[in-house]
Parts: C-alpha cells; sequence; structure tokens
C-alpha cells in the first residue's frame, strides 16, 4: 500500500489526510494539485520534490489559460506519472488504485471547465478530493467523478512517480 495506512479498514473505504494548497494563479490547479501530492509524500518519506518548479507555459496560464494535454505534460515535468484509465471505475477500483499509488491528480472539467483536482478517498458511491479552486475538501458522487474525468486525455489521472526525487 502506498505511504500511510488509509483512514478505514473496510476494503471499500480509502481516505487519506492531503495538505490542501491554493492555486496561486487562475489557471495553476495543476501545480497546486501536484503539490498537495507531493507534500503528502514528504510527509511520509522525507524525500523533497521539484514543486517550485516554473515554465513557460505555467507564466503563460494567467492570461491564456492551458488545455488538458498541457496540464499532463506540466505534470509529468514536475515528476508525476501516468495510471492507466480503462473506461469508468468503480469504488472497488478507485479503492485499489489509491493503495497502490496514494492521492491521485486528476484532470477533467469538474466544475464545467478544465480543472486539476486531488482525489483523497473514496467509499461505496462517493468521492473524497481536494479542490485548489480555494483549497477545500469536497466529497462527489461516484458518477460525477466518471463523468467528469477527462478520459479522452492521455494522463488524466496521475500519481507520484516512485522513482523521482
Amino acid at each position: 500500500m502506498a505511504g500511510d495506512k488509509p483512514s478505514s479498514k473496510d476494503a471499500m473505504n480509502v481516505r487519506y489526510q492531503v495538505p490542501r494548497y491554493q492555486q496561486a494563479k487562475p489557471n495553476s490547479c495543476w501545480n497546486a494539485a501536484a503539490q498537495m501530492i507531493w507534500t503528502y509524500w514528504q510527509s511520509v518519506s522525507g524525500r523533497q520534490g521539484p514543486m517550485w518548479t516554473h515554465t513557460q507555459a505555467y507564466e503563460r496560464a494567467d492570461t491564456t489559460g492551458l488545455y488538458p494535454q498541457e496540464f499532463v505534460t506540466l505534470a509529468r515535468r514536475v515528476g508525476m506519472k501516468p495510471v492507466p484509465v480503462n473506461g469508468s471505475f468503480s469504488t472497488e477500483k478507485l479503492a485499489s488504485l489509491l493503495r497502490t499509488h496514494g492521492p491521485l491528480w486528476c484532470a477533467g472539467y469538474w466544475y464545467g471547465v478544465g480543472h486539476v483536482i486531488v482525489l483523497t478517498g473514496v467509499e461505496p458511491g462517493k468521492v473524497h478530493l481536494n479542490d485548489p479552486d480555494g483549497a477545500v475538501a469536497k466529497t462527489g458522487t461516484l458518477a460525477w467523478f466518471n463523468d467528469k474525468l477527462a478520459t479522452a486525455v492521455s494522463g488524466c489521472l496521475m500519481c507520484k512517480d516512485p522513482t523521482r526525487y
């Protein structure tokens, strides 16, 4: 299992306590979400990560925004790696992914526009997440998660690459 033990012994309930960060710029959710995951793993492993990396695309995001695939490219540059996505997710499948990889970086159309959140937990029919827009913890339905995840984008679901940093 990744990192610390989830907060429940039930096989379908997984919940991680992941620090929340507010996105620094209107279109920097990808970076704040990756920073949440890196900070979580730093508390588990003590290893440092590259989260203060700025790129031209990150600077450009203030005025032009980013396409979902650009979120993925930038996340890879700061040490995230794709998690395979094959269709929609059941509670059991998300619980297994969380146990294997820890908190997940998720690109989708969560609130109408391209946005990245951190999946921190799952229980039957529900998902728990950290939203970098306001640095708040939220709950959604499993159906909402499956509907809004940008599955057409390769790398829409990512985790910390254990070989990096």
